[in-house]
Formats: C-alpha cells, structure tokens, sequence
C-alpha cells in the first residue's frame, strides 16, 4: 500500500463502517486534558475553537496519520489525542453518538475497559478508579469534566452535532503499516513539549481554510447559477491545496529541527527550533516567550482578514526558515555562526546573533569578522554599534588588547583556558574555511569542550625549583607541571623540561605549548612524550577525531618539541593574533 492523503470530515472519519481504531502499545498515555502551567488544556482550547466557529464557518483540525489493515484496522500512529477527544466530546453530547465507533486502547487494561464502558448503560463515568491510579482514565474524567464545562455555552447541541461531523475536517493520511513504528518513533520522539507548536500549526491551517466571503446578487438564470457553482467549487479545490501545501511545509519545517545535528548546532530542543520564538522577537514581542496565546495574537490585524493575515505570516515564517537553512547550510557561515553562540550571553544576544547573520549572510568578511571579535568577549553592541558607544564604554579593541595581556603570559593554562581553547579553535576552523576551492567545510563543533585543551609536551614531564616552608625552615624543592614534589634524579629516560630555563615569557602552560584536541582524544595521549603522542596521531590503522583538525595538525609535523619550539610557537601565535585584531606594537 502506498501513502495517500485525503480531507475527511469528522463524519467520513469516525464512522467509517465496520472499521475499528487501534490506539497501538506503543503510544504514550492520554494527555490533552493535562493543564500547563495553570493555563487551558488542550481539550480546553479545542472547546473554545469549536464553539466559535460552529455557527457560521468550517473547522480543520489538525491532520491524523494512520495504517489501515486488511481486517479493518485503523491503527493510529499519530492523532490518538484529538480521536480520543473527539470521541469523549461525541459521548458527552450524547452516548449514543459513540455506539458505532470501535475505539480500542491497546496501551492499559484499565483504559480499554474505561472506553468501552462509556457505550454501557447506567455506566458512572465519574465513578470508575477513584484512586487515580490509572493516567489515562484520570485524564479521560478530566477531559470530560473540561467538555462537559464548555458545552454548557452551546445552546442548541443538535447543530453542534451537525456542526461537528460536517464542518470539522482533518488531513487524513494513510501509510504502510510496515513504517508504522519508524514513523511513530519520528513524529512523537519529542511529542510532550509539541503542544504549543501543534496548536499553532492547528491554528495557521484552520485560518487559512476560512472561506472567502463573496458578495453576489441572487439570479434567476441557470447559466449564472453554474458559473457560482463551478467558482465555489474552484475556490474549495484551491483552499484544500493551499491548506495541504501548508501542512506538507511545515512538516518539512519540524523535521529539519528535530535533526541531531541541527538540534545541537543552534542549542535547541523544541521541535519547531528557534524559528516561531526569532519570529516573535523579531516583530517587537520581545518580553513575551512563544506560546499559543502569544502566538494567535499576531493572528489578527485591523483591516486584513484571518485568511490574509496568515497567509502573510505564513510567507514570513517561510522566509525566516529559509534564512535559517541558509547560514546553518553553507559551510563558512555555519562556522562563523557556531564559534559566535559559543560566546552568546543569553537567548536574546543569540537572537540578535542570528539576525546579523542572516542580514550579512553574502557577506563572508563582515561574519568572520563579527565571530573573530565574539571570541575575545566583545559584545552585539560593541561590534555593531561602535560608532554609537558612549566615551565611558569598552571598545572591541580594548577587549582584544586584554585577550592579548592574557594569552601572553607565562601561565595561561588553569587561569585562561576558556579564552585559549577559543583562540585554537578560531586557528582550527580558519583553516576549514580555505578549504574547497575556498568554499570551506562544516568544522565538527563536537570536538569543542572543557577537556579539549591539551598540552603539546606533558606537563607531568616539566619541572622547576620550588621554595616551601617545613618546620620554620625553608626547603629547596623540585615540582613538576601538576604542582607534585619530585625527585629529579630519579626521572626516567624521558626527556623533561626544565621551566627554570625558559624565559620570563612561556613555560609548558603558556600558550605556546596548548592545542586543541577532540576531548574523548586527551587521554589516548595522556602523559607521552612527544614522539610518542606523534606516532598516536598519524597513526592511520587507530581511529583519531582529532586528526581533522588541522591547525593541530601542523603542531604534529614538527620533528622535535623542546623549549625552543614552545617560544617559537607561542611568538607565532602572539603574531598572528596582532595581525587578526590589528594590534600594533
């Protein structure tokens, strides 16, 4: 059986005949009623929709996905919560509406027996589980309770009825059962924190199925009554293919978001990202964070229609996705963005982050340039608006004089380390970025973290002359990088390094003698000498992340590692960053 797709009416839905629904074992619990935060429930929100919308206009519910057997099985992968509730609001209109619907819970004993009970007589809907011990039948008791409050406000239940089996629709899709699981697994993996974002997307495609009101003057003539016709018809084909364009767009949306690597590139775990929450900072809802209230709000405009107004929205969410893709796509941006995050303050800097790219984004300069000043604790501000900074603020350039004072001195491992790990990781990447004809490669920011800083000669095998105190007497000792008491001569034939014979400047916690490694690499090097941490990293037969990092790569090539090579490196490295920052001597 191939995937088909088709609008159904609540009617063409629930009362298909001699079908039974599955709600599979392998679904979680019913939850609609579930109140967070004190606010409406889902079930609650359904109700106020729906009695709305039931005099004058249709409704569209968001979409069901099923696999339907040869024994006629309707097996529910996603949409168990709107069936459950749309059958619990049929059976508090009238029990008998629910006698030919076959809704069967595969998940609990108790549940099963709960909604079979419903069809029965004198059967107390209140009075079943007063412990709570069962969710889903504590859950049901609520949605009803929460139904049975709002159909209060319905005056006449018979044309609700009709209202809900006729002017109620949901996008009906059919796939094979043998993706049933795979498709459950892709859908509902972060399915507790979807509800805002369902309800949005419910919401969206509701609005932009309003029909189109159309003044007409009555005629009498048969040929100008089948021209109507024909336009209604035209007009419902068109809302139908624009409402499924939606859909089928912002699916593609939340499967974008919900991919590994996107989720922990922009540091996100909801399932539509950063986009609806950028969407609202970015029209002045600043103080407010996304939810469905905050978003319907946006919704309406004086003097443009619900329709309009979303479609409107709708491009400008389409617009803003695309922008995302763009800088998250292409790979010198994607570099450039990620090492700009790893210096963000807060979820409002991180807008502000990403709006700049996506506004410079074909502008590699400008970008490599705003993430080169991020990594020396310049802030939006001091970046963007430097001509706007008042005579008592910080410059940029006064951040990176400071980073300079820092990573020149002779210990800059255990007092600086977050500012050299990103300095080495800028080296790092800049030469990603050279890489493809110039196009560059998506640098793996995994890599990144608190243990990815490593010495190059192991500070275990470094050691320098100690004063300490014993017993009122001062005592001559000799300590190496970890700050132990050693006994000098009883080194091993590795070859140590005496800081007593460096210079003022370095020692082997300077920055000269650090490099950036995949941090799951450090302890396959633990405290080897170079040559032997060499061989380690060029050995091609033993997996090795870091062997892609190719600044660290030239650190390797080197045929020794003395004190003469930490000065050297440590002078090329000061070099390079007066060059990068533009600091003259």
């Amino acid at each position: 059986m191939k995937s088909k797709t088709a609008f159904k009416t609540i009617r063409e839905f629930l009362f298909q005949e001699n079908k039974v629904f599955i709600i599979p074992n392998y679904q979680r619990g019913y939850k609609w009623s579930v109140k967070y935060d004190n606010k409406e429930s889902a079930v609650e929100k359904l109700m106020v929709d729906l009695t709305k919308a039931y005099k004058n206009q249709e409704y569209f519910l968001q979409g069901v996905t099923v696999s339907e057997t040869i024994d006629n099985q309707i097996i529910l992968i996603d949409g168990q919560q709107r069936t459950t509730t749309l059958f619990l609001l049929l059976w508090c209109l009238n029990k008998s509406y629910v006698e030919n619907i076959n809704l069967v819970y595969d998940i609990r004993e108790e549940s099963k027996k709960y909604i079979n009970s419903l069809k029965s007589n004198n059967f107390d809907s209140m009075d079943f589980d007063l412990k709570g011990k069962t969710q889903d039948v504590f859950y049901f008791i609520e949605a009803i309770t929460q139904i049975n409050i709002k159909l209060k406000n319905i005056d006449d239940k018979s044309a609700f009825y009709d209202f809900l089996l006729d002017k109620v629709k949901i996008l009906y899709i059919i796939i094979d059962i043998e993706k049933a699981t795979s498709t459950f697994t892709m859908m509902n993996g972060t399915k507790a924190t979807m509800l805002q974002e369902e309800l949005v997307k419910a919401e969206m495609l509701r609005r932009v199925s309003l029909p189109d009101i159309v003044e007409k003057q009555v005629s009498t003539s048969e040929d100008d009554n089948l021209i109507d016709i024909k336009e209604i018809i035209a007009k419902d084909w068109e809302t139908n293919a624009l409402r499924s364009r939606y859909a089928r767009e912002w699916d593609k949306w939340l499967y974008w978001w919900n991919s590994n690597n996107v989720k922990s590139f922009f540091g996100t775990e909801k399932p539509m990202g950063l986009l609806l929450d950028l969407y609202l900072y970015n029209i002045d809802i600043k103080n407010k964070s996304f939810d469905f209230e905050n978003f319907r709000t946006i919704l309406i405009e004086n003097g443009i229609n619900e329709k309009q107004r979303t479609k409107n929205v709708f491009k400008e969410l389409r617009d803003l996705q695309k922008s995302f893709e763009d800088i998250y796509n292409v790979p010198q941006i994607h570099n450039y963005l990620k090492m700009s995050f790893l210096c963000s303050k807060d979820i409002k800097d991180k807008f502000e982050i990403i709006n700049y790219f996506i506004k410079q984004k074909n502008d590699i300069k400008k970008l490599e340039d705003y993430s080169k000043w991020r990594l020396v604790d310049a802030t939006h501000r001091q970046i963007t608006k430097s001509n706007e900074l008042n005579d008592d603020e910080d410059r940029k350039e006064d951040k990176a004089k400071k980073a300079l004072e820092l990573l020149s001195q002779k210990f800059v491992y255990g007092y600086n380390n977050d500012l050299a790990l990103k300095q080495l990781l800028r080296l790092n990447v800049e030469e990603d970025n050279k890489l493809n004809d110039g196009r560059g490669r998506k640098f793996d920011f995994n890599i990144y973290g608190d243990k990815s800083l490593e010495h190059i000669h192991p500070k275990s095998k470094a050691y320098h002359r100690a004063n300490i105190e014993k017993d009122g007497i001062i005592e001559v000792v000799y300590k190496d990088g970890n700050d132990n008491i050693i006994d000098t001569n009883k080194r091993d034939s590795v070859k140590w390094l005496n800081r007593d014979e460096m210079e003022d400047d370095y020692s082997e916690h300077s920055i000269g003698n650090l490099l950036l490694l995949a941090k799951n690499d450090n302890s396959k090097f633990n405290d080897s000498p170079f040559n032997i941490k060499k061989k380690i990293y060029f050995d091609i037969n033993e997996e090795f992340k870091s062997r892609n990092l190719l600044h660290t790569i030239s650190v390797f090539a080197e045929s020794n590692w003395t004190k003469d090579e930490i000065k050297q490196n440590q002078v090329k490295f000061i070099a390079r960053f007066k060059q990068d920052y533009g600091i003259n001597d």
